[in-house]
């Protein structure tokens, strides 16, 4: 099926990259001061959408929204518990581990997600001034 790239996809699609692995409802708040016409729910379906078509990344973590990625080939990332910042890590996509964890296990596997967890420069050097 082919989707057109209207106006409004492409601003969605466009705020990605300018905010850091933002939720839906950060990238609505981001561009609806500027463009009020977009509608909460039309961020919600382009989104979902870019991602079914492999467009972005979803990132979802326990206890928290998902996140949107403008990078959609395979890479890890690190999320502070403090903060919630999530960052890129530049490191190999580990393509063999679906593989090792289906022989070890029997499953038959789609996808793997690894995530990292700690606290940012930030929080940590706010932590260290409190002390």
């Amino acid at each position: 099926m082919i989707q057109r790239q209207t106006r409004q996809k492409q601003i969605i699609l466009e705020a990605l990259p300018k905010l850091n692995h933002p939720t839906a409802t950060a990238v609505y708040e981001y561009i609806h001061g500027e463009h009020p016409t977009v509608s909460r729910a039309t961020v919600f379906r382009v989104l979902k959408q870019a991602e079914e078509n492999g467009r972005i990344m979803r990132l979802s973590f326990a206890g928290g929204e998902d996140r949107f990625d403008h990078n959609p080939t395979p890479h890890y990332h690190v999320r502070c518990l403090r903060c919630g910042k999530v960052c890129d890590i530049r490191m190999p996509f580990l393509y063999g581990l679906e593989d090792e964890v289906e022989d070890a296990c029997g499953f038959t596997l789609q996808s793997h997600d690894i995530e990292f967890k700690g606290v940012c420069p930030e929080c940590r050097s706010a932590f260290s001034d409190k002390s």
